[in-house]
């Protein structure tokens, strides 16, 4: 059985759900590996077409429209195989069925902390961001040996995204738009050759970060997907975290930059400014999810003040 072909988004997302169209493509999948047919069961929504069989493996299949992706997810979690003290996927055998790729991984334990964050305490919660930074700070002391295909023109990236950026505001937002460009270009992050180049999973959100009780703790125990992983500065990884999970709490924003490396005198105005231009440049992330994430977001009527509200730092008015 062949996976159906589609040349658009739209025709993908028309069939994303059609379980009489994944489900022969699977069984096949587990045909040829020797996987048990009877225990696959759909995973959670995302980009691809993902299954879990059993407790121990995931079938992953990448839709041909994004196929970077599956390169990007095979690089990565061959190079973190064993690398790290938090769970990762490694890859268990890979193929190709009707010109669509897969990858079968082995699956990570625990529970994507979105469906449990509301049950953590604020002990918890901080405990689980510290345990984040410091997954991050791992992350970012790994060799790049290996990953080359993962670098990108940095320069002409940066440039995209200004122009995309101030597209997306210039009809509703037009005070923020006509401020991103200057704001990009006065920091150093505008050019490659500021920063020390790391790898960057760049999606290290609340469906990704995986956690179980330890002791009677929520402990961090893992994370999954590599897809839009690349190679950029340090400050880009911080993006969706920080969005996502952080939300504007200061508290909650330490703890995540000291545990992935940054010192409580690092965490300053130049910092911010960092961290402000990577979530402008950021692929994944749109301002309006930024404005309904963050509390306060959408009163900003300029981009330093937006900063202040999204990294709200000890340079902050106000802050402790």
């Amino acid at each position: 059985m062949r996976p159906p072909a589609v040349e658009t988004l739209d025709e993908y997302r028309a069939i994303y759900h059609r379980e009489d169209l994944w489900r022969p493509v699977v069984d096949e999948i587990c045909a040829r590996h020797g996987l048990p047919r009877d225990q696959c069961l759909r995973g959670p929504d995302g980009t691809h077409i993902v299954y879990l069989v059993g407790s121990t493996a995931v079938i992953k299949l990448f839709v041909p429209l994004f196929e970077s992706d599956f390169l990007s997810e095979r690089v990565v979690a061959q190079a973190m195989d064993g690398e790290l003290d938090v769970a990762t996927p490694a890859v268990v055998a890979e193929g190709e069925i009707g010109g669509w790729r897969y990858l079968i991984l082995t699956r990570v334990q625990g529970r994507p902390v979105e469906g449990v964050w509301s049950e953590l305490s604020t002990d918890d919660r901080k405990q689980v961001i510290r345990e984040v930074g410091e997954f991050i700070g791992s992350v970012r002391g790994m060799s790049l040996a290996g990953l080359e295909p993962l670098a990108l023109d940095w320069d002409a990236f940066v440039r995209a995204r200004v122009v995309a950026r101030e597209q997306e505001l210039s009809a509703v937002r037009a005070g923020l738009a006509q401020g991103i460009s200057s704001y990009v270009d006065s920091s150093p992050l505008s050019r490659k050759r500021a920063f020390r180049s790391v790898l960057l999973l760049s999606d290290v959100t609340r469906e990704h970060v995986m956690v179980d009780r330890v002791d009677g703790t929520w402990r961090l125990v893992g994370y999954v997907d590599f897809g839009d992983a690349m190679i950029g500065p340090p400050e880009y990884e911080l993006v969706a975290p920080g969005v996502e999970i952080v939300r504007g709490d200061r508290g909650f924003l330490r703890e995540l930059l000291v545990a992935s490396g940054y010192s409580e005198d690092q965490l300053d105005a130049e910092l911010q400014h960092r961290l402000m231009t990577c979530t402008l440049l950021h692929r994944y992330l749109t301002l309006a999810d930024l404005m309904e994430l963050i509390p306060g977001a959408k009163a900003a009527t300029s981009v330093d003040e937006l900063a202040g509200i999204v990294w709200p730092m000890r340079c902050n008015t106000g802050g402790p």
